[in-house]
């Protein structure tokens, strides 16, 4: 589903250069729940916004379902980002002024969804992540975990093969996290949908059933867990 060959990001910083990712391969199959962790610079993020298409890389190339992204223009990736990604950002990235329903099916309008489909899945999945009821509310209005909540239904909610999350329990008190991470974990076993995280956050590396390490922009471990 996901798979790097070689990939190098490099950044020019002053007279110097700085790898940020140093020839990375890496192989991400289909309905995994993988975590990307590793210190601050180790090149965690920058592997993250590879992936979702939020960013160009150097050197090597990257496959995504198949699909080399290297040669993709400016707009062609950004279509293809609508079309197979969805993103779950640490500070949730809700618009302040939209209810719930509004933020959740936002990327169902820019699909250009029939009106009456769009209500529908929107609806469905507020229910599944537990805001049913609660769809007429801002932002403002909801609590910190709630919020996350919108934001995962916001990923979800046209149906992605890949989601990519970015320190998803940073603002998230323990409690919270637990439960937003189990509501994930429930996603992707009845979904298929593949999770990859960006974390240092020592309980989303254990809820991961594959832990990626990272250091000064190379894998240094890649390890496995059972179910």
């Amino acid at each position: 589903m996901v798979r790097l060959e070689q990939v190098s990001r490099i950044y020019q910083n002053g007279q110097s250069v700085v790898k940020a990712l140093d020839g990375v391969s890496l192989s991400v199959s289909g309905g995994e729940f993988l975590s990307i962790a590793g210190p601050s610079g180790s090149g965690k993020t920058t592997m993250l916004n590879l992936i979702g298409c939020l960013d160009t890389f150097d050197e090597g190339e990257l496959y995504i379902n198949g699909r080399p992204i290297g040669g993709m223009t400016n707009k062609e990736r950004t279509a293809f980002r609508r079309n197979n990604l969805g993103f779950i950002f640490q500070s949730y990235n809700l618009i302040p002024v939209l209810t719930a329903f509004e933020n959740v099916s936002f990327p169902l309008q820019l699909l250009k969804m029939d009106e009456q489909r769009v209500k529908e899945t929107t609806l469905r999945i507020l229910a599944e992540v537990g805001l049913a009821g609660l769809e007429h509310r801002r932002p403002a209005e909801l609590s910190g975990g709630q919020q996350q909540r919108v934001a995962i239904a916001r990923a979800l909610v046209k149906e992605p093969k890949i989601v990519l999350a970015d320190e998803p329990t940073a603002n998230l008190d323990s409690k919270t996290g637990e439960e937003i991470l189990a509501l994930m974990q429930t996603m992707n076993e009845q979904r298929g949908t593949t999770f990859i995280f960006s974390t240092h956050d020592a309980m989303v590396m254990e809820h991961a059933r594959r832990l990626v390490m990272l250091h000064d922009g190379t894998v240094v471990s890649d390890e496995r867990r059972g179910s």
